[in-house]
């Protein structure tokens, strides 16, 4: 049996480093996060050779008394906690009291610090970790740490440095997410005497704009969620405005920078109906909430947390996603730089469009569209939603609905239904995208409705507008709560491990509640009698290896786990593209849009509307500059 025995100092403080200063950025991060608990207003971080050959942060933090100066350098020495108890209550960004001394036993580190009270500021000087000058100097206050030569006295980490473009890409990305969680305080990033940010004063907005771009600023969605002592705020992106990867998305919880699966999953839930598969959107968000429910020890790097109740958690930022997207518009603004507005005038010129309104109706592409339906007192329309069981047929208005009727005053022939008022039972209910002042110019390509309102043309997609519809519908229908239910012939038996039948028996009233009569049934198993009846052609199987699939999160809701199936239902049963429609048809269709609150995206994420206003088309045309 082999003898043990104590490592040498030398080589467990070098141990000891490699949990914290795994590479340049990690370094940032550790000296940053201390100049903000110092209470630092501004701070500079400049590095050289993507930060191997050189690092340094500048604060006007509190500073260092003189003799704690020797002190700071010292392995587990911290002013962040006092005792276990302080873990479960952080407020600050550090607490471990790690990083100086493994930083600077891998390095050559010098220290220059004064507090207020201070006459002098001291600066230290170490090399290996061994303190090699300490005295005093002039100075402000605040603190300045400069790291030099990384790694030099361990070369077989030097060597897993990687180039130095790549730890300065790494450098610059956490920067950002500094200048993003902490927007109040003024950063200035320095790369090889070059300056790169420079921020003074900023809103997160204003960051995400300097970071970004303007396109990305311009379209994003504010959020300000609150549930109890919890609150979600930050920006979302429009769903016109998407990425390939994940990496246009930060976190902050309490204003700390973190990864967490848990969250990912939740906000990508809620974009599900928003986005095309395969595209995630821009975010910033940042979680405030009771320090006491969160675990940030988790790694030494800190960018790991785990919460107390989990489930809240992802509940609370599905519904803030979800609030926030559905209360946009999502209409999709057309383009007005001078390049793109070239090759859209140049797309119009290649198109003979003929469009006459005169009193006799429309005429398009020299298709007559008669409008003497609008000349009579009244006339009655089956109204699609609203509806009882729906009938997929092409069809708009095949469904058993009660009578609507259109009020037209007698004297008016105009195609612009100025003046219309839609009623039920002497009940104002008109609720639709467009007023009654709009215009229906006509459709092109058997495909796209044209609409003018105002100072706006609309261009709406007859199918993606009838799939929300539909799709809309049946969401509705499941999550009524009183779901109508089916029984099986023959229980399904399912049977789970210990992990699954604990999260099982958590949400069994969540089950219920969704339509299925489930129960259980001996050690590890439960037996369903029932499902919900629009569900009658489920694979309750896959169903529920769909639940299991993620048993840190929420229970899945039936039509979140079916979604893409009633996508396709939808779809399929929409009025497609090329169908040439009525000017009854298209007249509801478009009272249909926003009723409800409808999304104006397809359930793929397609955009519905389109438009371009009057200042848009007069620059096309040279009008206007």
């Amino acid at each position: 049996m082999a003898n043990i025995s104590v490592l040498d100092k030398s080589v467990w403080t070098k141990i000891a480093a490699g949990e914290v200063v795994e590479k340049p950025a990690s370094i940032i991060k550790e000296l940053v996060e201390n100049s903000i608990d110092a209470g630092a207003r501004n701070i500079t971080i400049e590095i050289k050779n993507g930060g191997i050959s050189y690092i340094s942060v500048l604060d006007d933090g509190c500073g260092i008394q003189k003799d704690q100066v020797g002190l700071a350098f010292v392995a587990h020495a911290t002013s962040k906690i006092k005792s276990i108890d302080d873990l479960y209550n952080l407020s600050s960004m550090g607490f471990r009291g790690e990083a100086l001394a493994s930083i600077s036993a891998v390095s050559l580190v010098e220290m220059i610090t004064k507090t207020q009270e201070q006459e002098f500021g001291y600066k230290i000087e170490l090399e290996g970790g061994e303190k090699k000058s300490f005295g005093e100097i002039a100075c402000v206050t605040g603190t300045q740490i400069k790291v030099k030569n990384l790694f030099f006295n361990t070369p077989a980490r030097a060597k897993f440095l990687r180039k130095p473009k790549t730890e300065e890409n790494d450098i610059t990305n956490y920067v950002e997410k500094l200048m993003l969680s902490h927007s109040d305080i003024n950063f200035k990033y320095i790369v090889d005497d070059k300056l790169i940010y420079n921020t003074t004063n900023c809103s997160i907005i204003d960051v995400i704009y300097t970071i970004y771009g303007k396109e990305i600023a311009n379209n994003m969605i504010e959020v300000n969620y609150f549930r109890g002592n919890y609150n979600v705020y930050g920006y979302i992106s429009k769903p016109n405005i998407c990425k390939s990867n994940r990496t246009y998305q930060s976190l902050f919880v309490n204003k700390r920078f973190c990864i967490n699966q848990l969250i990912s999953a939740s906000v990508s839930n809620a974009y599900e109906s928003f986005l095309m598969k395969g595209k995630f959107p821009v975010y910033v968000l940042f979680l405030s909430m009771p320090k006491n429910s969160l675990d940030v020890n988790v790694h030494p790097n800190k960018l790991e947390v785990k919460f107390e109740n989990s489930q809240l958690i992802y509940s609370i930022f599905n519904d803030a996603i979800y609030q926030a997207l559905a209360n946009q518009t999502h209409i999709v603004e057309g383009v007005d730089n001078d390049v793109k507005q070239n090759k859209i005038a140049e797309n119009v010129e290649n198109h003979n469009f003929n469009i006459i309104t005169n009193s006799e109706g429309i005429s398009f592409d020299n298709k007559k569209i008669d409008n003497e339906f609008v000349s009579s007192e009244h006339f009655v329309d089956k109204v699609f939603l609203k509806s009882e069981p729906i009938v997929f047929k092409q069809n708009l208005y095949e469904s058993k609905i009660p009578e609507v009727i259109v009020n037209v005053p007698k004297e008016s022939n105009d195609i612009s239904y100025k003046n219309f008022e839609v009623v039920q039972d002497d009940k104002k209910i008109y609720d639709g995208l467009f007023s009654p002042t709009r215009i229906v110019i006509g459709v092109v390509f058997n495909t796209y409705i044209i609409v003018q309102e105002e100072d706006r043309i609309y261009f709406i997609d007859q199918h993606a507008a009838h799939e929300r519809q539909l799709f809309d519908a049946l969401i509705k229908q499941v999550e009524d709560n009183n779901i109508p239910k089916q029984n099986l012939l023959i229980p399904y038996i399912l049977n789970v491990n210990d992990i699954e039948f604990e999260f099982l028996t958590n949400n069994i009233e969540i089950l219920k509640g969704y339509g299925f009569d489930i129960e259980e049934f001996g050690k590890n198993c439960y037996k369903i009698t029932s499902i919900p009846m629009l569900l009658y052609n489920i694979n309750l199987k896959e169903y529920f290896d769909e639940i299991l699939s993620n048993l840190s999160g929420n229970i899945k809701k039936p039509h979140d786990v079916l979604r893409n199936d009633f996508a396709t239902m939808a779809c399929k049963a929409a009025v497609k593209a090329g169908n040439k429609l009525s000017q009854l048809e298209i007249n509801t269709l478009l009272d249909k849009l926003k009723e409800n609150n409808n999304t104006l995206l397809c359930p793929h994420g397609r955009p519905i509307v389109v438009t371009f206003d009057k200042k848009q088309i007069e620059k096309m045309f040279k009008r206007i500059v």
